[in-house]
């Protein structure tokens, strides 16, 4: 590929776009003055009637069938900035003998000089399209885009907003007022738009124009060269599955568009100044939400903002059905609301739809793909709305239907609209577009966020000092809203370390994997000062990515570093995070060999449980403690031998806890007993509860015996009197073997009456009396034996009460 002229500067560029902005504004006033209202009144005028309207309608989208020739000749010459002034110029000078057409031209030739004119005119628009759409494509950088477009397309609707009440007065002023002709209030509207055009014209000729990337392969100057220069597109199935939404929804967005002017005009008989009023709410509209929806497109994707944009403009033509000329106070809500949110959702679709083509299209040829895009939609963009028109002549004016239902024409056409929208949208499905997500994931993610997290976001993107964006990053962590990854990624090279700090953090807690990257770059970077929070959130985030990265910092960074990449590794845990901690463990001491142990037990590997058995009994009592967690924590019962050896050191309470949490994890059940005899040794209440805990998880359901520990002295004496009185009535109403219900019933009940009052040990040796069995094995056989060894030899204490009725009732 060679370029056609030498690259823009920063600077320039951003000139450039500066100067298409004003274009844009300046373009915008000129449609504004020259289409919607204006425009049907001024055909209205002439004698346009149905069939008509929808010809109309249909030129301008019939006109875009010229830029598939025109795309040829920009991408032959290479010339882009004359070629649009040329052209655009040329359309919109014909404006001029449009608005003399009622003064020099007779009734029956008004019509059809206007059409041909307007066709003229519209074509001469659409020839630059290709070239002028590969300039922007070429001058926009593309990390902006939808906000450059969203910011540029605000701005053009606040243009529109100032201009359409007081043109649609000055309407009002010769309709209404006859304080002159409709013809010169035509004119001097019309007349008002060339002169915005051009302004226009003058800022497209101020702005710069970046290089033209031209394809290196010569092609053919004739007529086979044209045509597979035309075969391009077509061959590209991406571009295929986009273009064919785009000639649905261009069928079903103009299918219907002329007559919902007609129908405020003539149905509902309202004026200019109304007409320009739902203009200016639904410019205002567009104007708020087009910044929202470029950021929400750069974010997101524009694939899922088409796809929620069509389901809101899908929605729009049956609300017309709601409106009357008998009920004007209704129909005004009706159309203010569908101005309302036509004003939102338009921009959407207009400007993802855009942003799609541009980023779909090849940088090569890419005048060629629009002039094809153009071409297409532009056809059923011309076929829809003069079959609704031919539709509108043959319908009956007024439908009876059933339930005394009356449609008029208009009616029944703006249902089906709404029905040919939904279509398009079914057409979207197919569509590519790299890097988004889907609109249901965009909906829970806008849902899930408040007016808060945006303001915050500004604020991270442009607080004025390092305490407003810090505090911004501590409030989106707190938020945890994914809605400001991107902001928080670009925190990560904020001026401020504190900055930078938090926004890592809130990375790891909001745990988004676009954000791993940014993350593992600031591991090499020990200047940036945030290696301990990097890694931190890259464990919670658990993007394997991370593991080679943190395994390096483990390995050759200062202590904090290491054990920060140590935790994260743990976090992380899969077998390879699990491999290098092990190797590690080797070559670190102290803290660092300590922190390595625990991220081990953290990973949950089994693999592991050699390399922690082998270092438990020659370990200092801090690391143990580590090894005994971490064996839980991976519960291989492997660890099962080594735990119980220790154990049989009679170490201190500490450490016996930890052992009897880390068997119990280990799911050990002939553990129960020597637990049980640790028991004689521990004075600490927190650890006696802690391996009576445990012993009751191997006995069966530990998340039932838990809260009976958990409880207060008088709300278990209550449970306890609770749980003994069901067991009575289930003895008396049951059927039962060896003591015989009523015998047994006996026993519960002096079982009971001991318990309340204080003789624990005596209540336990009844208990385990009435249910001595010689079926009964395994842990609970154990844990029954060690409670009447001990009930005979010492007071129970109530926690050890509990752990006997728990195993008595796990029999049953």
């Amino acid at each position: 590929m060679q370029r056609a002229s030498t690259e823009l500067n920063r600077t320039e560029t951003m000139r450039a776009l500066r100067y298409s902005t004003w274009d844009a504004v300046y373009a915008t006033a000129f449609m504004a003055l020259t289409t919607g209202s204006f425009l049907t009144g001024f055909a209205l005028m002439i004698g346009a009637n149905n069939f008509w309207m929808g010809v109309l309608s249909g030129i301008p989208t019939f006109a875009g069938l010229a830029q598939i020739l025109s795309a040829y000749f920009v991408e032959r010459r290479g010339e882009r900035k004359v070629y649009t002034i040329f052209f655009a110029s040329l359309g919109r000078i014909l404006w001029v003998p449009i608005l003399l057409i009622p003064f020099l031209l007779p009734y029956v030739w008004q019509l059809p000089v206007f059409l041909m004119l307007y066709l003229f005119s519209s074509i001469f628009q659409n020839v630059p399209t290709p070239a002028w759409s590969s300039w922007m494509a070429d001058l926009v950088p593309p990390e902006i885009r939808g906000r450059y477009f969203g910011r540029r397309n605000m701005l053009c609707g606040l243009a529109v907003m100032l201009l359409s009440m007081p043109a649609g007065w000055f309407m009002d002023l010769a309709q209404k007022k006859h304080l002159f002709s409709e013809p010169i209030g035509f004119a001097s509207i019309f007349g008002a738009g060339c002169v915005c055009a051009l302004l226009s014209i003058l800022y497209v000729f101020r702005q710069a124009e970046p290089p033209m990337i031209l394809s290196e392969k010569e092609s053919d100057p004739g007529l086979r060269g044209m045509l597979a220069f035309y075969k391009t597109p077509f061959q590209n199935k991406p571009f295929v599955r986009l273009m064919t939404f785009g000639a649905i929804f261009s069928a079903s967005q103009f299918f219907a568009a002329p007559f919902f002017m007609v129908y405020m005009l003539k149905v509902l008989k309202l004026d200019y100044t109304w007409v320009q009023i739902f203009t200016v709410i639904g410019s205002m509209l567009t104007m708020i939400t087009m910044p929202l929806w470029g950021y929400l497109g750069d974010k997101f994707g524009n694939k899922p903002i088409i796809g929620i944009s069509v389901v809101g403009v899908g929605l729009l033509p049956i609300l017309w059905v709601f409106t009357s000329y008998a009920h004007p106070t209704l129909s005004l809500a009706i159309i203010t609301l569908i101005n309302i949110l036509g004003g939102i959702f338009w921009a959407g679709v207009g400007l993802g739809q855009f942003n799609l083509l541009i980023a779909t299209t090849p940088t090569e040829a890419k005048s060629v793909y629009v002039g094809a895009w153009s071409a297409i939609v532009g056809l059923t963009g011309t076929i829809a709305p003069i079959i609704c028109g031919i539709l509108m002549t043959t319908l009956p004016g007024v439908w009876h239907g059933p339930f005394h239902l009356n449609l008029l024409n208009f009616h029944i056409v703006f249902i089906l609209n709404t029905v040919l929208r939904f279509v398009a949208l079914a057409s979207l499905r197919p569509v590519e577009d790299y890097g988004s997500v889907s609109a249901r994931s965009v909906l829970t993610q806008l849902s899930s966020s408040n007016v808060g997290d945006w303001m915050q976001i500004r604020k991270l993107q442009r607080g004025q000092s390092e305490g407003v964006r810090r505090h911004a990053a501590q409030s989106l962590r707190a938020s945890r809203t994914t809605l400001a990854v991107d902001e928080l990624i670009t925190a990560l090279s904020d001026p401020s370390m504190h900055v930078r700090a938090e926004a890592a953090e809130a990375l790891g807690d909001i745990a988004d994997p676009r954000a791993a990257e940014a993350l593992i770059a600031r591991l090499d970077d020990p200047a940036s000062g945030i290696v301990d929070e990097a890694a931190g959130a890259l464990g919670r985030i658990g993007d394997l990515r991370a593991v080679l990265p943190l395994a390096r910092l483990l390995e050759y960074a200062d202590k904090p570093e290491q054990m920060a990449a140590a935790r994260a590794l743990g976090r992380i845990g899969n077998a390879e995070a699990a491999s290098m901690l092990s190797r590690a463990l080797t070559s670190t001491t102290g803290e660092v060999q300590e922190a390595c142990v625990r991220a081990l037990g953290e990973t949950g590997e089994p693999g592991v449980a050699p390399v922690l058995i082998s270092l438990l009994h020659k370990a200092p009592k801090s690391l143990r403690m580590a090894l005994i967690r971490a064996m839980g924590e991976i519960g291989d019962p492997s660890c099962a031998d080594s735990l119980l050896t220790l154990l049989e050191t009679r170490p201190d309470a500490a450490m016996i806890a930890q052992i009897s949490v880390s068997l119990g994890m280990c799911n050990v059940k002939h553990a129960a007993r020597p637990l049980l005899e640790a028991l004689e040794t521990v004075e600490s209440r927190v650890a006696h509860k802690q391996v009576l805990n445990s012993v009751g998880g191997l006995i069966g359901d530990g998340a039932a015996f838990y809260p009976l520990l958990a409880l207060e002295p008088y709300a278990r004496d209550e449970a306890v009197s609770r749980m003994l009185g069901e067991m009575i009535r289930r003895e008396r109403t049951g059927k039962h073997d060896g003591f015989g219900a009523r015998k047994r019933g006996i026993l519960l009940e002096r079982v009971k009456d001991l318990y309340e009052d204080g003789h624990f040990s005596e209540a336990a040796l009844q208990l385990v009396r009435a249910w001595s069995r010689s079926d009964i094995t395994g842990v609970v056989a154990d844990t029954l034996s060690w409670i009447t060894s001990t009930a005979s030899r010492r007071e129970l204490e109530p926690e050890e009460f509990l752990l006997a009725i728990f195993a008595v009732r796990s029999t049953h």
